[in-house]
């Protein structure tokens, strides 16, 4: 019978697990009055859950849930050619934007890290908030410097970490989008 203590203990300590987080017996404030910093995340186990979702999607120029809207994509130039050429800067745009009832969390360390494949240099190699073009709970949006030194196709992937919010709770996420750099 000595099972009986142990499987008391592992209910009670799964128990308690599930109260901590956001808090559920105050009325939610408003988007604009949410207070992020009153919430407890588990960051390491959001984090692996989130790893888990997306190593089984296949990387793509966008990520479209409920929540978010989340992609990379050209910058055209000046002169309106959305194209790349050896020796000269360009640009990418990594765009993250709410839906729905869901916002940017202002709080959360918004993330990007940014690889690139032979044959393209990156200015930066990650962004934060203060890089970022637009910053607000509906859209935050960054602009990363490349120039590329070699014709052809080359991929810039983006390894986005953000949390998402509306009212009652938030949602940690690390997603990773690419695109393919067309080079002449």
């Amino acid at each position: 019978m000595r099972i009986w203590p142990l499987v008391l203990i592992l209910s009670l300590t799964s128990s308690l697990a599930g109260l901590a987080g956001c808090e559920r017996g105050a009325p939610a404030p408003k988007a604009s009055e949410h207070d992020h910093s009153q919430h407890q995340h588990d960051h390491v186990a959001a984090k692996a859950a989130t790893a888990e979702k997306a190593a089984d999607a296949p990387v793509g120029p966008s990520i479209e849930t409920g929540s978010f809207l989340l992609s990379v994509a050209p910058v055209s130039s000046a002169s309106g050619q959305s194209g790349y050429a050896i020796g000269k800067a360009g640009q990418v745009e990594i765009a993250l934007e709410g839906r729905g009832e869901w916002h940017v969390n202002q709080e959360y360390p918004i993330r990007v890290e940014l690889r690139a494949a032979p044959g393209v240099a990156l200015e930066k190699n990650e962004l934060g908030k203060d890089d970022a073009k637009e910053f607000s709970e509906d859209k935050v949006r960054f602009l990363a410097a490349v120039e590329p030194s070699a014709a052809g196709e080359h991929e810039v992937t983006c390894d986005v970490s953000f949390a998402m919010c509306t009212e009652e709770n938030c949602i940690l996420e690390t997603r990773t989008v690419a695109m393919q750099l067309k080079v002449e």
